[in-house]
């Protein structure tokens, strides 16, 4: 079931990625476009794109790393800030998770802040709105909660995520009003076209996908600022 999962998330990420990159490219109007025209056409798309996402990423208000409501990994005052991108429902941001507790812990030069994006499934906003609430009334019941939406079925369920609130009695903080944590997230992740999670902004990068720890230091390292 769990291989079925991840296949079934591959499929629709490449579904997805694939309709973006259409809706990018313009109306073919003529019979002689050929597919290296088209190819072309997107690689030329995809320079204007990163240099778009470079200056987006130079000129981001300093808010958007050092936001109190958005959740931490690592220590408040690490050197180098990265920005991640991630859904309660994405199989593979279940996988990184461990990795991104791991390179904090081993390296206190970094930070990861937790944007927590709605794209996977209907649970998603629920499980991301009640992790924020969390985050922001009994911290010290965060992670314990954080793991457990992680650890859920794909996709969570109701049932599940109310059982999660009675096993950390945070069962009061799972209804309510969306965070403006998480619509301010989301808004970044469309304004940055995040289009696929995990996804990371290190600096003016953006990386997507799974990744191991000493890939994602090295990347990390070739952009000190935070």
């Amino acid at each position: 079931d769990n291989l079925a999962s991840i296949f079934q998330h591959k499929v629709y990420m490449q579904r997805r990625t694939f309709l973006a990159l259409l809706a990018s490219l313009p109306v073919i109007g003529q019979a002689s476009e050929t597919l290296a025209d088209l190819q072309a056409e997107a690689a030329r798309r995809r320079l204007v794109f990163l240099e778009s996402l470079r200056q987006m990423a130079l000129t981001q208000p300093k808010a958007i790393y050092f936001n109190p409501a958005d959740p931490v990994i690592g220590r408040a005052n690490a050197r180098r800030t990265v920005l991640v991108f991630s859904d309660f429902n994405c199989p593979y941001c279940r996988k990184i998770d461990p990795i991104l507790q791991q390179v904090a812990k081993d390296w206190p030069e970094v930070r990861f802040v937790l944007k927590w994006q709605t794209m996977m499934s209907d649970s998603s906003a629920l499980a991301a709105s009640y992790a924020l609430r969390v985050w922001q009334a009994e911290r010290g019941k965060y992670l314990q909660v954080q793991h457990a939406l992680l650890r859920g079925s794909l996709p969570l369920t109701q049932n599940e995520i109310a059982a999660i609130g009675q096993k950390t009695q945070t069962q009061h903080l799972i209804n309510g009003t969306t965070p403006p944590a998480l619509s301010a997230s989301v808004s970044l992740g469309q304004q940055l076209r995040v289009f696929a999670t995990p996804s990371m902004l290190i600096g003016n990068q953006m990386m997507s996908g799974m990744t191991d720890a000493a890939t994602l230091k090295a990347t990390i390292m070739q952009w000190p600022m935070s």
